[in-house]
């Protein structure tokens, strides 16, 4: 995840492309100027402990997976524009701001507001249109199934959870702590219900900002994760994946964060903002 926001020795084995080597000590799962195969590049690392007390929904190997297959840079630029319609109404002060679409929070100085209250107040029923919401469903139907896939679940076994937000980073400095994106966490340190994470890039490292790369923190050496408008990361949730997102130096960096759970007790339904 991007940012700790709203009230909140690894084996590693590489398979079907080789990482390239970065240039801060650093290993490149995907590069921003080479497209990944469409069988995708997956690191496979041991769980740390169990992720799952659902039966169906324990992978058999934990690991990460990244693939620019499921979302057309289209698609990619239509979340951007709806990234922008709802962050309008607000922004934070800091260099990161936050629309929660599972429960309309969104960042407004060093403040959450209610998104739907702002919307009502302009006079409108809601934010999204039905194509655009159409949108958001579609594509994480994909990543929910090739995340079944990927880790032999049984079909239907994941479920939305919450957040699901889009995160808007720049290079301003921080006011808040939800600001501050870039320190080492694990997903289910902050919301025990992620099982599966699951991350849409939405532009382009090195083209549309500096900086901002997502990093698994690896003993050894990092594994980083070069944003690329479309990409999609996989991950499995637990403290075998600790991570960080790198600071921003120029430009605007856009993401959605899409979490899955095996625990229907979290399960949320498709935003209808």
């Amino acid at each position: 995840i991007l940012v700790t926001f709203l009230i909140a020795g690894i084996a590693i084995y590489y398979r079907l492309q080789p990482v390239l080597k970065g240039g801060e000590d650093d290993l490149v799962m995907a590069a921003w100027n080479r497209t990944v195969g469409s069988a995708g590049v997956l690191q496979e690392v041991k769980c740390a402990k169990k992720t799952t007390e659902f039966a169906g929904c324990e992978p058999v190997r934990c690991g990460r997976y990244v693939l620019d297959r499921l979302v057309t840079k289209e698609e990619a630029t239509i979340l951007v524009s709806m990234a922008e319609k709802g962050m309008k109404y607000g922004g934070s002060s800091g260099g990161a701001t936050i629309l929660d679409l599972s429960s309309g929070a969104l960042s407004v100085g060093d403040k959450f507001a209610d998104i739907r209250l702002l919307v009502k107040n302009e006079g409108l029923e809601q934010l999204f249109t039905y194509d655009e919401l159409k949108l958001f469903k579609t594509v994480k139907g994909r990543i929910q199934a090739e995340i079944e896939k990927k880790w032999k679940l049984a079909p239907g076994m994941l479920k939305l959870t919450r957040p699901v937000f889009f995160s808007r980073l720049t290079a301003e400095g921080a006011t808040t702590m939800n600001d501050e994106y870039w320190h080492v966490h694990t997903d289910t340190e902050q919301y025990d219900r992620f099982h599966y994470t699951s991350l849409i890039y939405l532009n382009t490292y090195m083209a549309d900002f500096r900086g901002g790369r997502f990093i698994f923190d690896t003993p050894g050496s990092n594994h980083t994760v070069h944003p690329k408008a479309g990409r999609v990361s996989v991950f499995t949730s637990g403290t075998e994946n600790p991570h960080h997102v790198e600071r921003v130096t120029m430009g605007t960096r856009y993401a959605i964060t899409v979490p899955f759970t095996c625990d229907p007790a979290y399960a949320i339904p498709d935003p209808v903002i």
